[in-house]
């Protein structure tokens, strides 16, 4: 895990993000000041996909995902023959679908595919 702090501006207002990754499952002290959270897996590894989804279960158990923003991230480096893509993109969605109110990105850092967004 790590900090990290990141201003933003939205809709014409300035926003400071108090960034904290999480390694491992939230307890209840991470669900009860977060006021979002971006869950993040790799499109490559099927066990990461699950891992978001249980991940997401408990987080929803010790908090109610109402009055939290969220969104789901697909992730890649480099997907090929080598290293397909295990996740489509359907499932994620549906996913996306059962979180409720959750933001669905795809990106990829080595072309730079929606990293900014």
């Amino acid at each position: 895990g790590g900090q990290f702090k990141r201003e933003v501006t939205v809709d014409g207002q300035s926003h400071l993000l108090l960034i904290r990754e999480e390694a491992g499952a939230p307890d209840a002290q991470f669900a009860s000041w977060a006021d979002a959270v971006i869950f993040v897996f790799s499109l490559e590894s099927e066990s990461s996909f699950e891992e978001v989804t249980q991940l997401h279960v408990l987080f929803s158990d010790l908090r109610g995902t109402s009055d939290v923003a969220l969104a789901l991230v697909g992730t890649q480096d480099k997907i090929s023959s080598s290293s397909p893509r295990v996740v489509e993109d359907a499932r994620a969605r549906a996913l996306c679908g059962d979180m409720r109110r959750c933001l669905y990105y795809e990106t990829c850092a080595t072309y730079g595919l929606n990293v900014d967004r």
